[in-house]
């Protein structure tokens, strides 16, 4: 079974440190895609600083078994073909949130992260490895980032629920540089070459997200 594989993924570290008033704090935003959670360092309740983490898998699997024509001996014969694709897609990211007005339980804040996703993938075809994923995974480059307004309402000291809205951006790069022929119609026969694709996508969708917020040491 020949099969031509093209990739262009798609497919977002700090604590501070500082003297007093400083808290740990910890979160979870649960949601129909990624699920992320992140720790921090609350600094005087109003700046946290925060490293974050999400991550994503998946695998996928194809057999064919029947029967074709060898043309060597003229007769019919059983084959089978399998491939198997799997990948991992891993999102550090780290940030700053901000808290700038408080009223009463609530209290309204600006987010802004960066993340640095990173693509890890392999193929096989009939229990063999095809290497020509690594290649394009190799040249993949991807930044994200998002910035957000949102609110939190605390229960207590400890514990909050918050909303966030904001906007996200994404940025894939892919370059690749392969050696090649050419024919030379002077001279009639084929000289190397070099070949270079290059493509960038930028993708700026909204989002929205509930957050469980724990703050350790009020």
């Amino acid at each position: 079974m020949k099969i031509k594989v093209t990739v262009l993924a798609i497919v977002a570290s700090i604590l501070f440190t500082t003297q007093g008033f400083g808290q740990i704090t910890f979160g979870v935003s649960p949601g129909l895609g990624f699920n992320s959670a992140y720790v921090g360092y609350s600094i005087k309740s109003r700046i946290v600083p925060f490293i974050g983490f999400q991550s994503m898998s998946a695998k996928y699997q194809l057999a064919e078994s029947g029967e074709s024509y060898d043309w060597e001996t003229g007769v019919k014969a059983a084959y089978s073909d399998a491939l198997e694709l799997s990948g991992q897609l891993l999102v550090p990211n780290l940030g700053i949130k901000c808290f700038i007005l408080q009223k009463n339980k609530l209290q309204a804040y600006a987010s802004l992260t960066v993340a640095k996703p990173i693509i890890s993938g392999k193929i096989t075809v009939d229990e063999e490895v095809n290497e020509e994923l690594k290649e394009y995974l190799k040249d993949i480059s991807i930044w994200g980032g998002e910035f957000g307004v949102g609110v939190e309402y605390f229960f207590d000291n400890n514990f909050s629920i918050g909303g966030e809205f904001g906007c996200r951006c994404l940025n894939i790069n892919y370059a690749h540089t392969s050696e090649t022929e050419i024919y030379n119609p002077t001279t009639e026969v084929y000289e190397p070459s070099e070949m270079t694709r290059d493509f960038n996508l930028n993708l700026n969708p909204t989002y929205s997200r509930v957050s469980l917020n724990y703050y350790f040491g009020k």
